[in-house]
């Protein structure tokens, strides 16, 4: 995850365009796969990612400069994507799409059957991670995928230290309960 650097953020503060289309540029992937893990489809995902993208434009000023950038962005994108589902009432989603979780191999000679093997362990690692509650499924996307210090999803979600380990934790075992009672060997 990059962190931009103060002159852009100061730049795309001032109202620069080409600061604000390079901010985005680089953030996008991250808000999307915030958006994405709390919203769990991926038209709401990107909804959710442009509504973030517009308030930010709106609220930029308020960055003080006290926490990472990252790291108060995609508090706006937790906050707003939590908000979203107040509004609408639910809690459980569709299921994850094949693009969050797999990991292309770089190495363009692995063995289709490798392939095919990871296609289906990525498979049922996106419907085990389906199942978590909510604040799990955050949980751990923040963790594994975006590669936030515990601190740092301590503030994203606005949760003490402690809870977020917790979920974490709990994340884990029920991650490996599922994955376990379906055959895939291994935890997360």
């Amino acid at each position: 995850m990059a962190e931009p650097s103060a002159q852009l953020i100061e730049r795309a503060r001032a109202g620069d365009p080409a600061a604000w289309q390079q901010l985005i540029e680089e953030q996008q992937n991250y808000v999307y796969s915030i958006a994405f893990s709390l919203m769990r489809r991926p038209e709401d995902a990107a909804d959710l990612t442009q509504e973030a993208f517009l308030r930010l434009y709106q609220v930029i000023g308020s960055f003080r400069g006290e926490t990472r950038f990252t790291t108060w962005l995609y508090r706006l994108v937790v906050n707003l994507g939590l908000d979203v589902l107040r509004r609408r009432g639910r809690r459980k989603e569709a299921i994850l799409d094949d693009e969050t979780i797999d990991v292309p191999d770089a190495d363009p000679l692995v063995d289709p059957a490798t392939i095919a093997d990871r296609a289906e362990t990525a498979a049922r690692v996106r419907s085990a991670l389906n199942d978590l509650p909510t604040a799990y499924r955050l949980a751990l996307t923040l963790y594994y995928f975006q590669e936030l210090r515990y601190e740092e999803i301590a503030t994203v979600l606005n949760l003490p230290l402690n809870t977020v380990k917790a979920h974490i934790r709990r994340g884990r075992l029920a991650l490996a309960s599922r994955l376990g009672a379906s055959g895939v060997r291994g935890t997360p």
